[in-house]
């Protein structure tokens, strides 16, 4: 089924990693001066509203676990 190429491959990725990567597209998106202006607010609200949940949820949770350690 599959090829040993693809088995070497990584196939997941970090789950905080890929959503840091996903806040660096849409803050790439909000610098782009091809996007009209209320665009480019408004993807700079979900950048700004994503970075503080990862910092209250994912950064918090693991906080948590190191103290646990």
């Amino acid at each position: 089924m599959y090829s040993e190429a693809s088995t070497n491959m990584k196939v997941f990725e970090n789950r905080e990693i890929s959503w840091l990567k996903f806040n660096e597209r849409v803050l790439n998106q909000s610098l782009d001066l091809k996007t009209p202006l209320l665009e480019r607010l408004k993807f700079l609200s979900i950048y700004g509203s994503n970075l503080d949940e990862f910092f209250r949820v994912r950064v918090g949770a693991l906080l948590d676990q190191s103290l646990l350690e």
